[in-house]
Formats: C-alpha cells, sequence, structure tokens
C-alpha cells in the first residue's frame, strides 16, 4: 500500500511509528516515528523486506518475533506485540515498543495478508503527572485501609479482652503482668498500623536520593499485611542487597503496589513470594544495560494474567480485577523507567505471575556485611553452552563455581571451605537418574535447584531443600531459586507481623 498525499501527511504527523508494505512485503512508506525507532530512513528502506527493517525480538528469551506472527495471523487473524517485545535500532539500541501487525481490508481470519505494522516507544511512557500520582495513592490507601479496618477491630476485640483479663485477676501479679505486657503489644501493632496510612512521611528524607532496600521490603510487607492478614508470604533476600538509587518513598511504592496485585492474584489462599539482590551485570546479561542493579522479585501462585492483557497491564486506567484501580502498574513502571531500570513479567493463567524490577545500585556505597553468605555452587547435567549461561547468572550476584566429584555424587563433599552455603544446580533428568547416589547423604542441609523443561509436569515440592525452576532460564527466576535457598528470612516476616513477639 502507498498512502495518498493526504493520508501521507496525516501518518507523517502521528506520534506512533507506522510502516506500510506492498503485497510482497516490501517496504512503501515509514513515518518520521518508525525512522527513528528503526534508523532507516525512508528512502533507504523503501523496497526492502519489512523484517529485515524492523526487526523485533522478544528482550527475555531474545526469540525473533517473525517465528510467531506468522502462526498467530493465521489462526486469530491478529497479532498484538508480547509484552517484552523490543525494536533492534540499526546501530544496535534496543527499544521497548507496544504494538500490532494490521491486515487488508481484503484479508480474513486464516491468511495473512499485511499492510504493515504500527508500533509505539513505551521506554519513557506512562510518566504520571502529579495529579494522576496523587490519585493513585489516594486509591492505594483507600484499598490498604479496607483491609485495615477489619485488622484494628480484631485487635481492638482482643485488646479489649486482655483489659478484662486484668480486672478479673487483679489478685494475680503474674497474670495481671502478662495482661499489661500484651496489652502493650497490641497497643504498638495499632500503632504501627495507623502510621502506614499516614499522609506524613516523617521518616522519609524526601531529598535522599538512595534507600536501603531491606528496610523497604520490611515497612511495605508491614502495610501489605495490614491489609492481607494471614497472607503467606515468604522472604529471601541477602544482606548485601544494599542500597538502591532510587528515592525511598518511590521504591516503597513499588514494592507496594507489587505486593497489592500479587494478593489480589492469589485471594484468601497461596503463597506470595518477595526475592531481593544486587546484581552486577555483564554486557552477556541482555536485555538490561551492565552495571549494578538491585532486584526485587514478587512472584504469586495465583489466577495469573491472560497474555492479551498482559500486554496492557502498564496502560494508565486499564483494569482487571487485579488492579481495581488501573493506576498501581503504571506507577510502577512510571518510576521503574524514570529512573532507568526495568521490569519484567511472566505470567500464565492459573499458575501465577512474576513481577521482576531492576533498580540502579546506588554509587559508592558498601554493601557486603561480615554475615553475609555467598553460596558455592555446583551445576551438573548440562549442556557446556548452557551451563556457561548458567555461570554468568550465578557470578553476577556473587556466587563461586566448584566441580563435584567426578567419581560420586557426594553432597557433603561440596566445597566447605569459606562458603557458609553449598549449591547443587542440576537439570531434572539428571538429578532423578542420579537419585540413588544422593541416599544415605545428608542433603537437608544443603539446597538443590532442578530446572526442567517447560513442556514437562512441574514436579510437587515436597522436600523444603529442593526448589523446582523451568527452562527457558531466566536471571530473575535464577536468581530467585538461589535467594529462596541460600537467603530466606522467616524470621523478618515474624519480626513484623507477630504481636505476640
Amino acid at each position: 500500500m502507498k498512502p495518498s498525499g493526504g493520508i501521507r501527511v496525516l501518518l507523517s504527523a502521528v506520534t506512533d511509528a507506522v510502516v506500510l508494505v506492498d503485497s510482497q512485503r516490501k517496504i512503501s512508506f515509514m513515518n518520521p516515528e518508525a525512522e527513528n525507532l528503526t534508523g532507516y530512513s525512508a528512502a533507504d528502506a523503501e523496497g526492502k523486506d519489512l523484517w529485515e527493517v524492523c526487526i523485533f525480538i522478544d528482550q527475555n528469551t531474545r526469540k525473533s518475533l517473525i517465528d510467531d506472527i506468522g502462526g498467530v495471523l493465521s489462526r486469530d487473524g491478529y497479532f498484538n506485540f508480547p509484552v517484552a517485545a523490543v525494536i533492534i535500532h540499526r546501530e544496535g539500541d534496543e527499544t521497548l515498543v507496544r504494538g500490532a501487525v494490521f491486515l487488508s481490508d481484503e484479508s480474513r481470519k486464516g491468511s495473512d495478508i499485511i499492510e504493515g505494522v504500527v508500533f509505539r516507544n513505551v521506554s519513557s511512557r506512562w510518566l504520571i503527572d502529579t495529579t494522576l500520582q496523587r490519585n493513585q495513592k489516594i486509591d492505594t490507601i483507600r484499598i490498604l485501609a479496607g483491609g485495615i479496618a477489619g485488622r484494628l477491630n480484631d485487635l481492638l476485640t482482643v485488646l479489649l479482652a486482655r483489659l478484662s483479663g486484668i480486672s478479673r485477676n487483679h489478685k494475680d501479679r503474674a497474670a495481671v503482668f502478662r495482661s499489661i505486657r500484651d496489652s502493650k503489644k497490641i497497643i504498638g501493632r495499632i500503632s504501627s498500623m495507623v502510621s502506614s496510612l499516614s499522609s506524613k512521611e516523617a521518616d522519609v528524607d524526601a531529598s535522599a536520593d538512595i534507600c536501603l532496600v531491606r528496610n523497604i521490603i520490611r515497612s511495605s510487607l508491614s502495610i501489605f499485611t495490614a491489609a492481607f492478614p494471614g497472607m503467606n508470604v515468604k522472604l529471601a533476600y541477602p544482606d548485601r542487597t544494599g542500597f538502591a538509587g532510587v528515592p525511598p518513598g518511590l521504591v516503597e511504592q513499588i514494592v507496594v503496589n507489587l505486593l497489592l496485585n500479587a494478593g489480589e492474584a492469589v485471594g484468601e489462599s497461596g503463597t506470595i513470594k518477595v526475592t531481593a539482590c544486587r546484581v552486577d551485570l555483564s554486557e552477556d546479561l541482555k536485555p538490561l544495560t551492565a552495571g549494578s542493579y538491585v532486584m526485587i522479585s514478587i512472584s504469586d501462585d495465583g489466577c495469573g494474567i491472560s497474555s492479551e492483557n498482559l500486554t496492557r497491564i502498564f496502560d494508565p486506567f486499564y483494569s482487571t480485577r487485579r488492579q481495581k484501580g488501573g493506576l498501581g502498574l503504571s506507577a510502577v513502571y512510571s518510576i521503574v523507567n524514570s529512573y532507568h531500570g526495568y521490569i519484567i513479567v511472566k505470567s500464565e493463567l492459573e499458575k501465577g505471575s512474576i513481577f521482576s524490577v531492576y533498580l540502579p545500585a546506588a554509587n559508592n556505597i558498601v554493601t557486603e556485611t561480615a554475615d553475609d553468605v555467598f553460596p558455592r555452587i555446583s551445576i551438573a547435567g548440562f549442556t557446556e553452552h548452557e551451563s556457561h549461561s548458567l555461570e554468568i547468572i550465578l557470578e553476577a550476584i556473587g556466587c563461586t563455581m566448584f566441580s563435584l566429584p567426578a567419581e560420586s555424587m557426594d553432597i557433603e563433599s561440596m566445597g566447605t571451605e569459606g562458603s557458609g552455603y553449598n549449591l547443587l544446580l542440576t537439570d531434572y533428568d539428571f538429578y532423578m537418574s542420579e537419585i540413588d547416589l544422593l541416599k544415605g547423604s545428608d542433603i537437608s542441609e544443603h539446597g538443590v535447584i532442578a530446572i526442567i523443561n517447560e513442556s514437562y509436569h512441574m514436579p510437587d515440592n515436597t522436600d523444603s531443600n529442593i526448589v523446582f525452576v523451568s527452562r527457558p532460564f531466566r536471571n530473575d527466576v535464577i536468581i530467585a531459586a538461589v535467594a529462596e535457598n541460600a537467603w530466606s528470612r522467616p524470621e523478618d516476616i515474624k519480626k513484623d507481623t507477630d504481636i505476640e513477639d
């Protein structure tokens, strides 16, 4: 299709990138935004194959979208870009985009006759203005308040019972002291819950541009558990998670919104996992730019998000039953991109979701402590290429590698010096084939991560020291699995949620 003069002027003025093709999928028109995102001028691109100029890939799997477009078009009659789609510029730069392939008027479902593509740069989109941010914060507080109100009533009922006990047992000094002690704890818990909703952020220096991520996770969890009492939450992060180069109030907004999103997904049952770790990325770990980041990952085993909704969850005011206000995830996206971070999402209906945020680490701040555990990890059962990919991920979070003895799978001999925690990372088939060699070894104090193919049924994780993940390898999933083994923080949850401590 070659647009007329009037249409050409109109398409040149729109802010979306527009590329039109002829019946042979040769480019006949590109507007200025398409030139900007592809690196080709309209004159250079004319007559070239569409997919030679517009190179779209999935930023997580590095797979070309061309492999999927034809099949989806023939099945559904349309193709919307996945949430992780990026376009590769002629000079090699990558830009996160949203868009769709559109068909000709004469085409029908089952055909692949297309007229072109429309897409837009979303790497710096959704910068929410002050009014929208304020509305989003009010909406978040409203959700929290709904949960906190019921929790406050429960605590006040318990407090009243404690005070009644004092009057009944006034002659029993020990019983009186116990009731007074318990009452003080309940009052402190109520005070903490009320403070979490206060608009006066007295403890936050608004001018500070760094935050200690460990403290933000704990404060966010305190707010979340007030709205979702009894929720099963698991925490895992090392002391060396350290500082992010983002103001604390904004990081708390990210974590609280992702927790609320996960809470809505799992409902009254299910599990939410919060993991974090500092990651020193090399150029080999695409699509992130090399540098130091703090990764915060929040996963749930809830209802999941459909592929159709997944392409729109970051749009302002787009709402599903997981996002009652419609601004929570767009606020997260806005903050992350404003500070040159990354957010990666994976979700599957009825299986759950993983939201992983990478925030730039604060510069020139030492994060290691004397109590840090740097796991020693042995990799077994993978190809040389797979092992190399895993080593890059593991070394990025401070792990060291060692080899198992060739003659046996003696877990007890897994490098005891200078570690504090040893971990076996293995292919599931290899692990099952060697399971007899593990019998008789005390593996309860060691961790195992078993990786399986996505096409296989995920085994039931009945042994607490084994974490199952799946191919293809994902940075955030592997890091979270290591954290779950080596850096579990049950004491943090107990400290923040148990009023009897």
